[in-house]
């Protein structure tokens, strides 16, 4: 279990991340949420380490990995990286 209050879902939507990318380690399955449906299925005070344990894929294993979906831009022609603000810290 992550710390409370560091690295939330609601400081990642505050500095800009278009909700949570949730991964299945048995299938590599890919789930997506929104900011909206993130806040609701989760809450804003919900650290972002926690969301796989309360995660199931459709092939029935519990999620393995969660990220906040942060926005991408590709540099000279490469493929796009995420912008992670300087405020969130490096990515795992």
């Amino acid at each position: 279990m992550g710390l409370k209050g560091y690295h939330t879902l609601g400081q990642a939507i505050e500095l800009g991340a278009h909700g949570v990318i949730v991964r299945c380690g048995t299938w590599l399955n890919v789930r997506i949420f929104t900011p909206a449906h993130a806040r609701k299925l989760f809450g804003a005070e919900t650290c972002i380490d926690d969301i796989p344990a309360r995660c199931r894929c459709k092939c029935g294993a519990i999620a393995k990995h969660a990220v906040a979906n942060w926005p991408r831009r590709s540099r000279g022609g490469s493929d796009p990286q995420p912008i992670v603000p300087k405020e969130w810290g490096r990515l795992p």
